[in-house]
């Protein structure tokens, strides 16, 4: 190829929900991106982006890098979180670092466990049931409106302990919570609906942390003040904080791999029979949904020392985006790539992150895909997409459908 016909590596917009070209098909984009090097300066975000797997990978697992957006420069990208963050209190710890992060995950790991999560299987399948019946017999609907989203809401809910009647109101708090607080670009209205479902959410939660103090119960809320490690436990505002992160970045994202996954086996109905005549399958293809459309398209670190990082050089403070997406589609890891198979071998992603900071809510949002997703296609063997015109959310780094229809 000559000099002429190389392509520009696509960067700053070009790798946003913004373009167009982008929403229809990320992956495309970010194989020019990975095939262009290892590293490269986006210009546009101040910020180097890395979307080969092992260097995704090596940069998850890196210890020495930061999150917390008050140590990134101020003219780099991760600077963009804390201009959002309230000065009065605290990141989640989503944004912060050791020891601090350390502390918050050992007291929130006590009350999230995978045996508590484990136990949520029989009333997930019936939850999943009741939602499906609500649709049978109808010709089309909205498969996110109706099931994708609904699942996952009234499964953290019931573990929060929350009133029934509340449920849309929990739904709507994690949607606008995500569109302003995870949105780079979001606009005054987005971030003035947020602030006030915040104002909301906030004094829902405290008012039912008080009376979780005065009456305990048997969910997660009262596990979070019950929570202890060495004497120490969490306050309202750190329960207050990883309810709405649960909220936030555990719920909606659960929402999303529901709809991407069924999206995928409706484009691809040989594997959607597949499917269906070898249930016992589901848990694998699920970790395929995950590679070939994970929610979470990117993730991001802050060095903290000059050093380099994956072969090139860089100042402290500098913003590094890393592409979960990118990775799940590198030749080197995972063959042939773009062939969506439920029966492919060991499929590798990034999906829930990595090392000390691996997602908690992993083993709860993979528990209610794999029931989710396999009852629905033991109810409706013969579903079909209605609408080829999808139309994704616009929220950076996310990636998720805002509808779905289907015939049934």
């Amino acid at each position: 190829m000559s000099t002429s016909e190389v392509r520009p590596i696509p960067l700053g917009m070009a790798l946003t929900p913004m373009n167009p070209a982008y929403q229809a098909d990320p992956y495309t984009l970010l194989d020019a991106v990975r095939e262009g090097g290892r590293v490269h300066y986006d210009e546009f975000f101040h910020r180097y982006v890395v979307s080969r797997f092992d260097d995704v990978e090596a940069i998850l697992h890196d210890r020495s890098l930061a999150v917390d957006p008050r140590k990134a420069a101020p003219d780099t990208f991760n600077a963009i979180f804390r201009n959002r963050a309230r000065e009065d209190r605290e990141p989640s710890m989503l944004f912060l670092d050791p020891p601090d992060h350390t502390r918050l995950r050992a007291l929130v790991q006590k009350a999230f466990t995978p045996r508590a999560v484990e136990r949520m299987a029989p009333r997930i399948a019936e939850i999943a049931g009741e939602l499906l019946d609500a649709v049978d017999g109808q010709e089309s609907f909205d498969l996110m409106a109706v099931f994708a989203a609904p699942l996952p809401t009234i499964v953290i809910a019931e573990m929060l302990g929350i009133d029934p009647a509340d449920r849309a109101d929990f739904k709507r708090w994690s949607d606008t919570g995500v569109a302003a607080g995870f949105d780079p670009f979001a606009s005054e209205e987005t971030k003035r609906a947020a602030e006030a479902s915040g104002a909301e959410l906030e004094a829902y939660l405290r008012r039912a942390i008080a009376e979780r103090r005065a009456a305990p119960g048997d969910d997660l809320i009262t596990g979070m003040i019950q929570a202890e490690e060495a004497g120490d436990f969490l306050n309202d505002d750190e329960i207050l904080s990883m309810i709405s992160l649960l909220l936030a970045a555990g719920n909606v994202t659960t929402t999303d791999l529901i709809g991407n996954g069924v999206l995928l086996l409706l484009q691809h109905p040989e594997q959607y029979r597949l499917l269906l005549d070898h249930p016992e399958r589901i848990a694998n293809a699920v970790e395929e949904m995950l590679r070939v459309a994970a929610p979470v398209t990117f993730s991001g670190r802050i060095t903290v020392e000059d050093r380099e990082i994956a072969g090139c050089p860089m100042h402290a403070g500098q913003s590094i985006t890393v592409s979960l997406a990118g990775a799940a589609y590198d030749p080197a890891a995972n063959a042939d790539p773009h062939r969506f198979d439920v029966t492919r071998a060991e499929p590798k992603h990034l999906a829930f992150g990595g090392g000390r900071r691996y997602c908690l809510g992993a083993p709860l949002a993979r528990l209610e895909a794999v029931i989710g997703i396999e009852r629905l296609v033991a109810r409706f063997p013969n579903l079909q997409l209605a609408e080829q015109d999808l139309v994704y959310k616009r929220v950076p780094g996310f990636r998720g459908l805002e509808r779905l229809i289907v015939e049934a």
